[in-house]
């Protein structure tokens, strides 16, 4: 498999005191090792993951992915040094990979006649290319063609992936911004259900706001937790290398949304399926089916023409008008 051989990072001296401080359960130790933020009892917050997933808080989006090649190219020896994305797409993939040591070979992902994805060029890369080889997949939202892969076009290619002894590299930047949080991850949720070895790199700039704060995350799913952990510790000494440690303040903004309820429906409306695309058809005010809405679009100038609008479809229902003003 892909990452059944990779073995743990170099010793580290702050790490090494970190773990043993970690597995001492006597309660009068006292740690002065890591210079981490901590509270009065000594604690610091850290997330409850499957084992079999390694994953690292990055530089936002961009970050994950830069360590996520590094990690391929050079602590998964198993995996080749090449790369397949499908054009258009974002420019910086082809400047990242080189960095890494890694070669992009790439293959039409966009037909420009139809607005819609090149399926049978994407099936015949996938087809084609040397087994076990990595294709970077953005899981919606595409960038720059917004062309998209229905889920019957999700089931054909994972198929086909799995098939072909496939690495999946996910780019995650625009989750909740298609479809759906949920429907936004579909073809990541199909991998793994089938128990797919795959790189997940996720941004929070986008669907956050926090492009200031660079939030971001690198989840590596593997076959078992041994391997896991020994990915987790290349992961570690690749970031201890670059950067040392990411900055937490937007990590903490995210956990804080994720883990109120209250605060997740703020960015839903209570607005049936029909009443989102009677503000489309009467209001020309675009939202999902499920009511969620971006609030980045919304501004001063716009801000009492789509709240009188959604009022007036609330209140009337089909039969809205159109509001003044």
């Amino acid at each position: 498999m892909f990452f059944d051989s990779v073995t743990n990072g170099p010793e580290d001296v702050m790490y090494q005191v970190k773990a043993a401080c970690d597995s001492d359960n006597d309660p009068s130790k006292i740690d002065l090792g890591v210079g981490t933020y901590r509270n009065e009892d000594g604690d610091y917050h850290e997330l409850d993951v499957l084992k079999e997933i390694a994953t690292v808080q990055t530089i936002s989006g961009t970050g994950a992915i830069h360590i996520g090649a590094m990690f391929l190219a050079r602590s998964a020896t198993d995996v080749l040094p090449h790369v397949y994305v499908g054009t258009p797409t974002w420019g910086n993939y082809q400047p990242l990979l080189r960095l890494a040591g890694l070669e992009m070979r790439t293959y039409n992902h966009y037909l420009s006649q139809t607005g819609r994805v090149d399926f049978a060029s994407v099936l015949s890369a996938i087809r084609t290319t040397p087994r076990g080889s990595t294709f970077i997949l953005q899981g919606c939202c595409h960038n720059p063609t917004a062309a998209d892969f229905s889920r019957e076009q999700w089931d054909i290619v994972v198929a086909e992936m799995e098939s072909h002894g496939h690495l999946p590299f996910f780019d995650i930047a625009y989750q909740g911004l298609g479809e759906g949080v949920d429907e936004d991850v579909y073809g990541v949720r199909l991998c793994a259900d089938k128990g797919m070895e795959m790189v997940v790199c996720q941004s929070f700039a986008k669907n956050f706001g926090l492009y200031g704060e660079r939030c971001g995350a690198l989840h590596v799913v593997c076959t078992s937790d041994d391997v896991a952990a020994r990915v987790k510790d290349q992961l570690r000494c690749l970031i201890r290398w670059e950067f040392s440690s990411s900055p937490a303040y937007g990590a903490r903004l995210v956990n804080l949304v994720l883990s109120d309820a209250r605060a997740e429906e703020q960015c839903l409306l209570p607005l049936s399926k029909t009443q989102c695309q009677e503000l489309q058809n009467k209001f020309r005010i675009y939202a999902v089916p499920n009511g969620r809405i971006t609030m980045s679009g919304l501004s001063q100038g716009n801000i009492d023409y789509a709240a009188r609008a959604i009022d007036a479809v609330v209140r009337s229902g089909l039969e809205a008008r159109e509001p003044t003003g």
